[in-house]
């Protein structure tokens, strides 16, 4: 419609809000805010207009899901513990897309990267960013030896319309908010081989950098890196226990 002069406009008239759901899951799965931002940067009115909503933020947590694990054990009275290598494997595979229960968060949700959608640029939505993840103090780590296992990282996002003199709305798709159709995305670590460990005792913390970016072949598909390492501040510098990288996609 804007390459065909086919919208409602009058030539050189602008519009106030440009109201768009373009959210999938992980927030960019499916592509779809690249051709919301060229109608923004045609037809917005410049500085005062506004995208509705207008920030979006994506998040990680992480989670413990031995639950899912233990199942095996006793499969109907018949230990199938050989079948956690085949189910990890498959979960390892590419990224899944669930309802995670908060019940199984085990860290705190970390905020790692804003978009401001009145200026962001098709280049910032394929982006790299910092993330830091410490245990929740709600949870019960292993009486044993005090350590909590990191079986996933949860991709979930939160969205705003915030926009200067206007009572702010927001919607979350967290794991501590009620469910929505956009659920969450799920990056599996490979729990038998490789996975983080964190020590409360220890002030043991997750770190590392997660990237995402449109896959080259599919433009509705998103990949998803996270690059990880856990560890503790000791006596003034970074003593690193652990560390690994995992790469996940999710296929339109």
């Amino acid at each position: 419609l804007i390459q065909t002069n086919g919208l409602p406009l009058e030539k050189g008239e602008t519009v106030d809000v440009l109201v768009s759901e373009w959210m999938g899951y992980a927030l960019f799965f499916e592509t779809m805010l690249p051709s919301v931002m060229v109608a923004r940067d045609a037809i917005m009115t410049p500085r005062t207009g506004t995208m509705y909503p207008n920030i979006a933020k994506v998040f990680l947590e992480g989670t413990n899901d031995k639950e899912r694990l233990a199942y095996w054990d006793n499969v109907h009275g018949l230990n199938m513990a050989p079948m956690k290598d085949r189910m990890i494997s498959e979960l390892t595979q590419e990224a899944w897309v669930e309802i995670v229960d908060d019940d199984c968060i085990v860290t705190n949700r970390d905020e790692t990267i804003a978009f401001d959608l009145n200026t962001c640029k098709d280049e910032d939505l394929d982006f790299e960013a910092p993330f830091e993840l410490t245990l929740r103090n709600d949870i019960t780590a292993t009486a044993a030896d005090n350590v909590v296992e990191v079986h996933q990282l949860v991709v979930s996002f939160d969205i705003d319309f915030a926009v200067q003199n206007t009572t702010k709305v927001s919607f979350s798709t967290g794991c501590q908010s009620t469910p929505t159709h956009w659920k969450q995305a799920v990056l599996w670590f490979d729990v038998i081989h490789n996975c983080p460990v964190l020590n409360r005792q220890k002030g043991d913390v997750m770190r590392g950098i997660f990237k995402m970016k449109r896959n080259a072949e599919n433009h509705r598909a998103v990949d998803m890196a996270v690059v990880w390492e856990t560890g503790r501040n000791s006596e003034g510098s970074w003593k690193r226990t652990m560390d690994g990288s995992i790469k996940r996609s999710l296929i339109a």
